[in-house]
């Protein structure tokens, strides 16, 4: 399995598996109900193992609130991936594909 690797500039260092960056990520979409995104969302390793990149598209509950929850978002994912790999990630690239269909 692919991992980030972490030094902790304390003489040792880890290793942070894709997966569960993958499931952090994931477990923001249980938090918040106003967005909606891909669960088969990118996520790109650096060369040197030490970093992601993400890439995903998301829809949101309401356009009033785009700007709000696009940062919301962001940030979010920049939390979550910090906790685990104490840096934030290289790139968020996010897709806009509209709003949620209530019907649906």
């Amino acid at each position: 399995m692919e991992h980030v690797s972490v030094n902790t500039k304390m003489n040792f260092s880890f290793n942070v598996e894709l997966k569960v960056i993958r499931e952090a990520i994931l477990s923001i979409q249980k938090k918040i109900n106003t967005i909606k995104f891909d669960k088969n969302f990118l996520l790109l390793l650096n060369s040197p193992k030490t970093n992601v990149s993400i890439s995903m598209n998301y829809k949101i509950k309401n356009i009033k609130d785009f700007a709000f929850e696009t940062k919301r978002l962001i940030f979010l994912i920049e939390q979550k991936v910090f906790s685990l790999i104490n840096t934030k990630p290289i790139n968020i690239n996010l897709v806009f594909e509209g709003i949620i269909n209530e019907n649906q």
